[in-house]
């Protein structure tokens, strides 16, 4: 069949579709025409029918295949004639820049380490040398010399002046060694006097601005540096006006202030903090803060304060559960503002974020409770006792099972929670409205791990409340009731399932913990189900940050009043003994006191002191 022109364009136009784009419009104006004149439409329908059968004929078919497959190959070899020009060009330009597959490494100094950039601009009481003056650095003797004069010249002086100035005020000399030697031997007087410890306080906070506690750790930190980057014959023993500069010059003046808490927590050879570098520092604050002198006589109950400070920080600042802290999960905390606040406050029950006494009173208690044989370790039946038994055993097999348990890594005994872990579980079951509770009990119930809650996840936990709504004699909530209700709630993105981000929407942090609780608590769930509006509207109100604040404050109470009921008991009982052995038997009276202090001091060796 000849081609034409006309033909040509027929085939380009069924090619790109706008043929049957004009026929549609045609055939539109056709209807239109059939209303107009109805007399044409018999001719209409008939040319319709010729040109179907014109098209379906076997020689017009292949003919229109043809002349699209030759469309098609013309458009195609017109754009690889483009791509190919585009190339060519590219390849010019690439001779003077030639293009790599693989990023070049990040510049490193010539000691092999990154260097860390400072995130907060230079100020004058962060660098060693004035910010006027050059980096050159100066004898001991131009250092005091020019201390006078750089401190009027600007109202804020430098690191170097301020160093002088205590050193001038509180330095002594000679610098002492291990072996009794000193190093008389430096010509320089100045840089050989030394701060004992008792004196580095100042240093401590006001020019590092550290806590004050941290005088000990950071004292013995310059040492351990110089000594191991010296590598003198004999240690060192007390720091000196050139220790504490290269300090400053290599651990503290490149960083900012969140950085150089970081460095200072953790051990030098490592890039992240883990749960024994808390452990000086603790060791420092029970030692020094006047909150907790009273622990002084309580050495095993200084270690349990500690651990649970520690295990405290890392629930909240080591989100992803790893055991190790790094220096971007502190940036984003509030670890430095805490430690900062609990050395300026003296009641330390006002730091309720990690150091508050009555929340460690709290948590050990409970642990205490649970612990029947003592061995500090808890089983899945003493588990099931929490809350009045308030937990289904499903949740309490799944804590077992799947709970995060940062401090033990791949040695994890899953047949027993310890007092770590406990307080991982109590954190995050006494307060739900927070990302690390949520993320800890999704975990839990997520049974495949696919990071989905579906209906049928939640139906399996659910069957198990049901049971025991029927063996209490409670109402009945029926499963679809319950979801409809928490998905009103909750507004989930996708109706089949919920992931744990919807529990973290903003609307859902006040209800986000009534599904967990509707899924395995109880007795919380009962309590959801009997709210008092006017009592929530109370709670929001109130003084308390979180869930977690005003129920160690509810429990602590509790337990104080349970502590005073004992303790009348007890005078009580020693009352009637007195009136009962009036008749001169001091020898039975001496005796059953000395047995009744007996068991007040194991009394006292189990429970922390009030």
């Amino acid at each position: 069949m000849p081609c034409s022109n006309t033909s040509h364009n027929l085939i380009k136009d069924l090619g790109n579709g706008s043929l049957f784009r004009s026929s549609t419009q045609a055939y539109t104006s056709r209807s239109l025409a059939r209303k107009i004149l109805p007399i044409t439409m018999a001719a209409v329908i008939k040319m319709d029918e010729l040109l179907v059968s014109w098209l379906g004929t076997d020689d017009v078919y292949e003919n229109v295949c043809a002349l699209l497959e030759n469309y098609r190959q013309d458009e195609a070899a017109k754009q690889h004639e483009e791509e190919s020009k585009v190339s060519e060009e590219d390849d010019q330009d690439s001779q003077s820049s030639p293009r790599t597959v693989v990023p070049p490494f990040y510049p490193v100094t010539g000691s092999g380490r990154i260097r860390r950039r400072r995130r907060t601009p230079v100020a004058q009481q962060d660098t060693w040398e004035p910010l006027h003056s050059g980096s050159d650095t100066k004898s001991a003797d131009a250092v005091v010399a020019d201390t006078e004069e750089s401190v009027s010249a600007t109202n804020i002086p430098c690191v170097r002046d301020q160093v002088t100035a205590v050193f001038l005020e509180l330095g002594q000399d000679p610098l002492v060694t291990s072996s009794g030697s000193s190093t008389a031997s430096d010509p320089d007087d100045f840089a050989r006097k030394y701060v004992p410890i008792e004196s580095f306080g100042r240093i401590t906070k006001e020019i590092c601005r550290f806590p004050s506690f941290f005088n000990g750790p950071l004292y013995q930190r310059i040492l351990d540096l110089w000594n191991a980057d010296h590598h003198t014959h004999a240690p060192i023993l007390c720091v000196s006006f050139a220790m504490l500069e290269w300090f400053w010059m290599t651990q503290m003046e490149p960083y900012d202030e969140i950085d150089r808490f970081f460095n200072l927590i953790k051990a030098p050879d490592r890039d992240y903090i883990i749960r024994d570098d808390f452990l000086p520092f603790t060791k420092a604050l029970l030692a020094d803060h006047p909150g907790l002198e009273f622990l002084s006589s309580h050495q095993e109950f200084q270690e349990k304060y500690a651990i649970t400070v520690i295990t405290r920080i890392f629930y909240i600042v080591n989100r992803s559960h790893s055991g190790r802290i790094t220096s971007r999960q502190i940036r984003r905390s509030d670890l430095l503002e805490a430690f900062q606040q609990v050395d300026e406050e003296e009641d330390i029950n006002k730091v309720t974020r990690y150091f508050s006494y009555e929340h460690f009173y709290v948590l050990y208690c409970r642990f205490w409770e649970l612990d029947h044989d003592r061995d500090y370790r808890i089983t899945r039946e003493d588990l099931l006792k929490y809350g009045d038994h308030s937990l289904s055993h499903m949740i309490v097999d799944r804590i077992f099972e799947a709970a995060p348990r940062p401090f033990e890594n791949d040695k994890v005994n899953r047949e027993f929670i310890s007092y770590e872990d406990f307080i991982y579980f109590m954190l995050s079951e006494e307060d739900k409205s927070n990302e690390i509770s949520v993320r800890y009990w999704f975990t839990c119930v997520d049974v495949d791990g696919d990071s989905k809650l579906n209906n049928m996840e939640m139906r399996s936990f659910y069957a198990v409340q049901l049971h025991r709504m029927q063996c209490m004699g409670h109402e009945v909530v029926p499963f679809e009731d319950m979801l409809c209700q928490m998905m009103d709630m909750i507004k989930p993105a996708n109706t089949d399932h919920v992931v744990a981000e919807d529990f973290l929407q903003p609307e859902c942090k006040n209800v986000s913990g009534a599904l967990f609780d509707a899924l395995f608590n109880l007795n919380k769930y009962l309590m959801f189900e009997q709210r008092d509006p006017f009592a929530e509207r109370q709670k929001r109100e109130d003084e308390f940050e979180c869930d977690w604040d005003r129920f160690a404050c509810m429990d602590y109470n509790r337990l104080a009043m349970e502590e005073e009921v004992r303790e009348e008991e007890a005078m009580e009982i020693d009352w009637v003994t007195v009136d009962d052995d009036d008749d001169g038997e001091d020898d039975d009276d001496e005796g059953f006191a000395a047995q009744s202090g007996g068991m007040t001091a194991g009394t006292g060796s189990n429970e922390a002191p009030f």
